[in-house]
């Protein structure tokens, strides 16, 4: 099971995607520059578990 070869890329996929679109939703919307800090950890904190699964599940492999 070879989740990505670079494994590296779906976290930052999971972390980068949902960040620019809620930056460009908070622009377009709300005319803010920026988004909740605390959003942004817990995003964070979720894409480094995925990213030790992705990690653990390809060593066991």
């Amino acid at each position: 099971m070879d989740l990505m070869h670079p494994w590296w890329w779906l976290p930052l996929l999971l972390f980068v995607v949902p960040l620019i679109v809620a930056l460009i939703y908070n622009r377009l919307r709300w005319h803010k520059r920026g988004v909740n800090q605390n959003w942004v950890l817990a995003l964070f904190v979720s894409v480094c578990w995925i990213s030790g699964f992705i990690v653990i599940l390809n060593a066991v492999r």
